[in-house]
């Protein structure tokens, strides 16, 4: 017996979205299963949470094209530090190269104003284009 099971859409709230640069590539190593690369981007963010943001992307760029990734940010909304960290996931979809990249996010702040952030889960997507080194994301709380 088989049936067709329906993907049930991810109900999802904006928080912010930004436009980083790349401040930094460094070429940490390479294996038979790809590059270790660490980057490093700063720029701003809008939106519900607003700032400064600063990330370090540490990388496996792999033969196939795909890329995973540790990351780690800082966002200083008003002065208020937000610690955001996850797992990232890209696609070269242009050989220029350009990467769609999806991100799982985890929020942590000492901010009694951002504090609904402690106990909420975020989704990414953007397109990084190496070329450029602009990356350009937007960020949401997922329900």
């Amino acid at each position: 017996m088989s049936f067709d099971r329906q993907l049930v859409p991810m109900e999802k709230e904006l928080l912010f979205e930004g436009k980083v640069n790349t401040t930094s590539t460094n070429i940490r190593e390479f294996s038979a299963q790809g590059a270790k690369l660490e980057v490093t981007l700063v720029g701003k963010i809008t939106g519900k949470v607003s700032g400064l943001i600063m990330t370090t992307h540490n990388a496996l760029m792999k033969p196939d094209g795909t890329v995973d990734a540790d990351l780690r940010s800082i966002v200083f909304s008003n002065g208020e530090p937000v610690f955001i960290w996850g797992k990232a996931t890209a696609k070269g979809v242009d050989p220029t190269p350009i990467l769609r990249i999806e991100e799982n996010l985890t929020f942590q702040t000492p901010s009694q104003r951002l504090a609904y952030l402690n106990n909420t889960k975020g989704w990414a997507e953007g397109l990084d284009n190496f070329a450029t080194g602009e990356y350009n994301f937007k960020v949401y709380a997922v329900k």
